[in-house]
């Protein structure tokens, strides 16, 4: 029984320990002049890594939007036209991507802002991508040793070569077969 469990966390440990990815948003919409759209998530880790990417497609001389990250109880404050601070946040740019991390589990808004602009309404294109687990980025990197390489490159090659030789020793071997027709 204990050897059962022991198997089961060692199958389960690395699935734990990987890196999941949830798309919270893929949309185009309009903002129109001098306003702001909002979306509001969930983060249910501590840890999470949100990015947004963001194109304004329509007009082509637009002078772009704003997009800001704040935490739940900032976006309170940010509605009431109080002061408030931003987790992130870009200046007005035509496109870009955002990336912060969200320190605590709870809600979080991302607000795209175009304000900037008083006469024309903006099409925006935007994606919202919200990963858990180990940054790849800041796991440490590790290179084997140049005998541990050789040893790697070695056993791979020599097991290449055999698995190429039994096949056309195979192939070979069905090639030299007499056909035998079925007969009726």
């Amino acid at each position: 029984m204990a050897r059962r469990v022991l198997c089961l966390l060692l199958l389960v440990w690395p699935a734990s320990a990987a890196q999941r990815r949830e798309n919270l948003i893929y949309s185009k919409f309009d903002i129109d002049p001098g306003e702001w759209r909002y979306f509001e998530f969930p983060s249910k880790e501590k840890d999470a890594r949100l990015s947004v990417q963001f194109e304004v497609q329509s007009p082509q001389s637009s002078s772009g939007v704003r997009i800001g990250v704040l935490a739940a109880e900032e976006f309170r404050r940010f509605r009431a036209n109080q002061p408030n601070q931003a987790l992130s946040a870009s200046g007005y740019l035509k496109e870009g991507t955002l990336r912060t991390r969200l320190t605590q589990p709870g809600g979080y808004v991302v607000v795209i802002d175009n304000k900037m602009e008083g006469r024309r309404k903006y099409r925006v294109e935007m994606e919202v991508t919200l990963a858990y687990g180990p940054d790849p980025e800041s796991l440490p990197v590790v290179y084997a040793s140049p005998q541990k390489r050789l040893v790697l490159v070695s056993v791979s090659l020599a097991g290449f070569l055999l698995i190429l030789a039994l096949s056309g020793r195979a192939l070979w071997r069905a090639t030299r077969r007499p056909l035998r027709l079925p007969s009726y």
